[in-house]
């Protein structure tokens, strides 16, 4: 689906006349509010950055006003002739303008929907008000992500070098980027990839805030070591502790949950466990 409909509200509005609109080889109806379309355009494939709400028969459906930025997305080629895909496509930054489309169209052909909704009356028009903020090429909008990311990686790595020096932690971290910080020597054994442990372990982010702890649910966690059930830092840094152990772990975000978010944890999150090896299970 090209995005999610978002049901907001149905609020009655003076119905707007098809007169004032000019009318596309096509048959798309469009008239432009701001601007006339005579800049450089966006070509099917660029990514398009966009204010838009949109009606069906002057009710208010969706409005992009409600979402933290602009959407973005890439042009796509007409689904039918005379969409708003098309209409994009006729203006310049900075332009605003409206459209009218057949609303069964829309729902089957670019919501993708298998059932048109019970509101779609027959010969419905759709009104889409757009405004286009920005346009750029899928290989300049990937260099931008890219750009974006290794900004974020960099104050990530930033923020543990900080966190360490903080709290005046003098070992080094391995080569993994893995600091392991051994707070109770343990006495027992050492455990083996493949051997079934348990542990007790609090897990917060740099700034304290606590996102997950097996001492509040009063239930150790088990897992078979270095086989890929934990994050990667914990299966390097458990496999160093010996049973009775304590210690703390600071983990990169390569070696927590990456570059995803994981519930309470953002993306390129490093994270702290303050670990407890309880036992290696028989």
């Amino acid at each position: 689906m090209f995005f999610l409909l978002i049901l907001l509200s149905a609020i009655g509005l003076p119905a707007c006349s098809q007169k004032s609109y000019n009318t596309a080889e096509s048959g798309l109806k469009y008239r432009f509010i701001k601007g006339e379309g005579k800049g450089e355009k966006p070509q099917t494939s660029d990514i398009v950055s966009v204010k838009m709400d949109y009606y069906i028969d002057d009710s208010l459906l969706f409005s992009s006003q409600n979402l933290d930025k602009p959407m973005e997305f890439g042009l796509m080629p007409s689904a039918f002739k005379g969409d708003f895909f098309e209409g994009i496509g006729m203006m310049s930054k900075g332009d605003s303008a409206s459209f009218l489309c057949q609303a069964d169209s829309v729902f089957l052909r670019i919501f993708r929907v298998k059932r048109l909704p019970e509101f779609v009356k027959p010969n419905a028009v759709m009104r889409f008000e757009i405004s286009l903020d920005s346009f750029m090429t899928q290989e300049a909008f990937n260099e931008r992500k890219l750009a974006e990311a290794k900004a974020i990686a960099d104050a990530a790595h930033q923020a543990i070098l900080d966190y360490v020096k903080e709290k005046g932690i003098t070992e080094a971290p391995r080569e993994s980027g893995l600091y392991y910080i051994e707070t109770v020597k343990g006495t027992g054994k050492q455990p083996k990839e493949g051997q079934k442990v348990k542990v007790h372990y609090r897990g917060t982010l740099l700034n304290g805030t606590e996102f997950d702890a097996s001492y509040n649910r009063n239930q150790p966690f088990e897992f078979v070591l270095g086989m890929g059930q934990v994050i990667k830092g914990w299966d390097e840094g458990i496999a160093l502790m010996r049973e009775g152990g304590k210690a703390t772990l600071i983990l990169p975000y390569e070696l927590a949950y990456g570059e995803r978010a994981a519930g309470q944890i953002p993306p390129f999150s490093p994270l702290v466990f303050e670990v407890e090896f309880i036992e290696i299970v028989k």
